[in-house]
């Protein structure tokens, strides 16, 4: 009866690791099913996310369409702006003699002289001198009388309007020449003209 108990126990131990190793390598039906859905939602999954990447790329591409829309935008608004007159800057200048000098805005021209042998008409109203400052507006042309000190020559570093050069500042236009400076207001016609020997108006 011992001799048969040795037996047998050897044979359940070895038995016990083959029972074993099959449990270990194989899987259950169930197992297996549980599997197969994993891989089946993990491939659903991964193509809903290559989808969406998909259509998210194609989205961006359709928002660069109105952003090429927006660029003209600039232009839109630009035109009413380039419609609008720029705000004139006032310009002063002398002859290159720098016996006259001129001032050119938006509401006037206006030109002094520091040596003058023109013969003006008397201003019995007038404390001081008269025919050395010219100016002319929108409304016409004026010889002002100008008391205290007389117009000087032009001050050092005044930019200097050649002979044959014009300047103009809104409907203001002086042209610079050897025998003078011209000045006239554009839409009327009326002016000016100053030179060592001439003061008069038109």
């Amino acid at each position: 009866m011992a001799t048969l108990s040795e037996e047998h126990v050897p044979m359940e131990q070895t038995h016990a690791p083959v029972a074993g190793r099959r449990f270990l390598g194989g899987l259950s039906p169930r197992m297996t099913a549980f599997v197969a859905i994993d891989a089946v939602l993990l491939l659903g999954f991964l193509a809903v996310l290559a989808f969406v990447l998909t259509g998210g790329l194609g989205g961006s591409t359709e928002q660069e369409t109105p952003a090429a829309g927006a660029s003209s935008r600039p232009t839109q608004t630009s035109s009413p702006a380039s419609d609008e007159p720029a705000e004139a800057s006032t310009v002063t200048f002398a002859l290159p003699s720098g016996n006259i000098a001129c001032e050119v805005g938006s509401d006037a021209a206006t030109c002094t002289i520091a040596n003058s042998t023109a013969t003006v008409p008397a201003d019995e109203t007038c404390a001081g001198v008269v025919g050395v400052k010219l100016t002319v507006t929108a409304e016409g042309a004026a010889m002002p009388c100008v008391e205290g000190a007389a117009p000087g020559a032009a001050a050092e570093g005044t930019a200097v309007l050649e002979y044959g050069q014009s300047e103009t500042v809104g409907d203001f236009t002086c042209t610079s020449s050897s025998t003078g400076v011209t000045c006239k207001h554009d839409p009327t016609g009326k002016g000016f003209k100053l030179a060592r020997a001439t003061s008069e108006l038109f």
